[in-house]
């Protein structure tokens, strides 16, 4: 597998920032933290699509095993960012980063390493 996909996971973060960052300032206080989240979540699946299509047309993906390849990398570098991330430095506990996985209480983040992880074998395919 090629080390442009490793960087650009990269950019996906930086996407991923700059949504939260446009929520927290933008939406957030008018519609509540929930509400908030939730749509934050899906207009950020939709930038990775968008990403995802520029990424794969610039550099097409060669088999349905790189596309899985790519896809796992990128999961495990997003979970381990985001727990990381999350509790060593911003200080969250283990339930408050595991609550933001509860889709049965309106929690739509699951959807996003979801997408991480199956985005790279949907547009080889």
């Amino acid at each position: 597998m090629s080390v442009r996909y490793l960087i650009a996971w990269f950019g996906m973060m930086g996407l991923a920032i700059a949504n939260g960052a446009l929520r927290d300032v933008g939406y957030r206080a008018r519609m509540g933290d929930r509400a908030a989240h939730q749509i934050s979540t899906v207009i950020l699946l939709l930038l990775f699509g968008g990403y995802f299509w520029g990424l794969f047309t610039a550099w097409p993906l060669v088999s349905v095993r790189q596309a899985w390849e790519v896809g796992t990398l990128w999961l495990v570098m997003t979970l381990v960012f985001e727990f990381g991330f999350g509790h060593w430095v911003a200080g969250q506990s283990w339930r408050q980063l595991l609550g933001a996985y509860r889709l049965h209480k309106g929690q739509l983040w699951p959807l996003i390493p979801l997408w991480v992880w199956i985005g790279p074998y949907c547009f080889f395919r």
